[in-house]
């Protein structure tokens, strides 16, 4: 009778790992890799570690857990959604909203992260190169040319990444960056009107 209890106690609820998870992005995002430990992610949930190890049974656990998270809920679940759009030119315009969507401050603590752990920087640079290549698949759907179309996926990642990297961050030129280049490279294949000035034209 005790062992039965203690193993139906030492097994975790999803809602109780997830609420571990949720508060792990959060410390990435507002104080960086340098800040995701057990006491600050504990902090986060406002529990304590015993709670913590209820949930996990260590941090290293813990931490793969939530790289892994990270990759299947705040980015290919994104991707999911994006293959619902039929078209290919509303795919890479939805693609733009996704691409705002995307938890950056998190994403560049990860970025960092990776450069100190060889498993992390694996599940980045999977997850780059996915979004990467479903980039190059909905511009190759709408423009036929697989060279050009990985071009352009290569440089819009460019963009992302490059604003995930940067010192200063603004979503609105972020949107504004990934809309004209999504108008020129649209432009160049005759699909779309060149637009000059103000991009913002898809709001």
């Amino acid at each position: 009778m005790i062992v039965a209890d203690e193993g139906r106690k030492s097994t975790p609820t999803r809602g109780a790992q997830l609420r571990y998870l949720e508060a792990g992005l959060h410390v990435l995002a507002h104080r960086g890799h340098a800040g995701l430990k057990l006491a600050t992610v504990c902090e986060e949930v406002g529990a304590t570690t015993g709670s913590f190890y209820h949930a996990f049974p260590n941090w290293g656990d813990y931490t793969s857990t939530l790289i892994r998270y990270w990759r299947e809920e705040k980015s290919d679940r994104f991707i999911r959604s994006a293959r619902e759009v039929a078209d290919p030119v509303d795919r890479l315009r939805f693609l733009i909203d996704v691409a705002l969507q995307l938890p950056h401050e998190s994403e560049a603590a990860i970025r960092v992260w990776a450069s100190h752990d060889s498993a992390v920087r694996d599940i980045q640079v999977e997850a780059d190169e996915e979004r990467r290549q479903f980039i190059a698949d909905a511009y190759f759907d709408a423009i036929g040319d697989r060279d050009r179309a990985d071009r352009y996926a290569t440089v819009a990642m460019y963009l992302l990444v490059g604003y995930e990297n940067a010192t200063h961050r603004s979503r609105s030129a972020l949107r504004w960056a990934l809309e004209t280049y999504f108008q020129q490279a649209l432009a160049e294949e005759d699909l779309v009107q060149p637009t000059h000035g103000d991009a913002r034209v898809f709001q």
